[in-house]
């Protein structure tokens, strides 16, 4: 199921997102879209976790990166190819969407891709080329998408009380061999050929969607010594 939602969800997700999607690429609301929202609930659907189970650990988990990601990607590349065109109409209207952003419209599509560079290494250098018209090459997005597993690492657990670091410290794929700029692997647990009630107690166990007394002290206080069962299942 993981596999088909990338095959099909995800290009799906993606039907002239270069033109409509540009509300939704600049940083912190990676999942503001309801599209985002709607492939979040799949993954959560198949993982067979609660709809409160943290996004990012989700799609981690699943190996999936935000639509964001891809939407990104798709406006740069429209961009370069509009810069290309034979079409003097199409040129045209681009350098007058630019002269737009740049003094009295900050909704027109040239503006909204432009805030899209904030957070990204070499932002101020990515919108000065957007502004003067010439190719701008794919940036480095996993990097600011990254940012809260970074901010995670310097995080304790039993400190932050936050389910990302949790999953980050403990239960997250390991970075080591994993060449910078490459999306996270799926874990080796969805590979194996085990039981679905089996692979959801593994998931909602590593992402802290679980009802042991250690997590669910959470919500109503109480002592936090996790018992040895799982919903009536014998962990031992």
């Amino acid at each position: 199921m993981l596999w088909l939602s990338k095959v099909y969800g995800i290009p799906a997700g993606m039907y002239a997102s270069q033109v409509w999607g540009t509300v939704y690429l600049s940083e912190g609301i990676e999942f503001g879209s309801q599209l985002q929202k709607r492939h979040l609930c799949s993954l959560r659907r198949i993982l067979g976790v609660n709809n409160s189970t943290t996004n990012w650990a989700v799609l981690r988990e699943c190996g999936q990166e935000p639509l964001q990601f891809f939407w990104f990607r798709a406006s740069i590349g429209f961009f370069n190819n509009m810069l290309d065109s034979n079409s003097e109409t199409l040129r045209r209207v681009l350098k007058a969407d630019l002269f737009a952003s740049c003094f009295f419209d900050s909704s027109c599509w040239s503006a909204r891709v432009s805030n899209a560079f904030n957070g990204l290494q070499g932002s101020a250098m990515f919108k000065q080329k957007m502004l003067r018209a010439t190719q701008v090459l794919i940036c480095d997005l996993r990097f600011r998408h990254f940012k809260v597993w970074r901010e995670a690492g310097f995080s304790c657990p039993r400190a932050a009380n936050k389910k990302a670091v949790t999953f980050h410290k403990w239960c997250g794929s390991s970075e080591s061999g994993r060449p910078r700029g490459s999306p996270f692997s799926i874990p080796s647990y969805l590979y194996k050929d085990l039981d679905k009630h089996v692979l959801r107690i593994f998931s909602r166990f590593r992402l802290h969607a679980h009802h042991l007394r250690v997590e669910s002290c959470k919500w109503h206080g109480g002592s936090s010594i996790c018992d040895n069962g799982y919903n009536g299942y014998n962990w031992g």
